[in-house]
């Protein structure tokens, strides 16, 4: 099963392990924290009744090629295609704090492992799944300027406002989940490493190979400019 880092909170946003605590102030992040301990006592009970093989993978703010979600706040289709395109892409927050971004292939790639593993011992439990140590929002976007090959226009949203294609109802809902991006989050995979041998993919590669799928996706598509 795939979950995500609301449970978590704020608590000790720079080194959030398995062993963090719980501590969603938030109304969805008490909402999925309270999904999850009902899942999550559910299926591992079912794990330790012999009914079922479970194991959990944990991912921070997923990017790469194929994520086309316009809604997606951090780098998704709402960054990449507009930093190729010359419109200001939009930043959250503060983006010179550490902020872990999980890479989709490796997410992927984690929970084939989780989920093919022959090693009872690494199942009946929640693993955080292979990401690049922490950086900054702005080393991101200056590794897709090094890509790109020139400079992206970065609009910085320091509060939940309405903007780009996120709408005054999309922010409305967003703004209790703002804190993300006002505070240091470093998700800490060591276990998954010591495992399973796993390394995430280099933090240069993924926006490489994201420019490469978008700048194919928009060459593609229709004009839509008129004669």
């Amino acid at each position: 099963m795939l979950d995500t880092l609301y449970p978590y909170g704020e608590a000790d946003g720079a080194a959030i392990t398995e062993r963090t605590p719980w501590a969603a102030a938030s109304r969805k992040g008490r909402l999925r924290a309270a999904l999850d301990r009902t899942y999550l006592r559910t299926y591992l009970e079912a794990h330790r009744a012999g009914e079922a093989r479970v194991a959990l993978g944990r991912a921070a703010d997923f990017y790469g090629p194929r994520v086309m979600r316009m809604m997606n706040p951090t780098l998704g289709g709402a960054f990449f295609p507009a930093a190729l395109t010359g419109e200001p892409a939009l930043g959250f927050g503060d983006i010179t704090l550490p902020h872990s971004y999980s890479y989709l292939p490796d997410i992927a790639a984690g929970l084939v492992e989780l989920g093919t593993t022959g090693d009872e011992e690494a199942l009946g439990r929640a693993w955080h799944l292979p990401t690049v140590p922490a950086v900054s929002t702005e080393h991101i976007h200056g590794l897709a300027e090094r890509v790109i090959g020139g400079r992206i226009t970065t609009r910085v949203l320091e509060r939940p406002v309405a903007a780009g294609p996120f709408d005054e109802r999309f922010m409305a809902e967003y703004a209790e989940s703002f804190y993300q991006h006002l505070i240091p989050q470093n998700m800490v995979w060591t276990p998954f490493e010591h495992r399973f041998g796993r390394q995430p993919t280099p933090l240069l590669d993924g926006p490489r190979t994201i420019v490469e799928w978008y700048r194919e996706l928009l060459a593609a598509r229709p004009s839509t400019r008129q004669p």
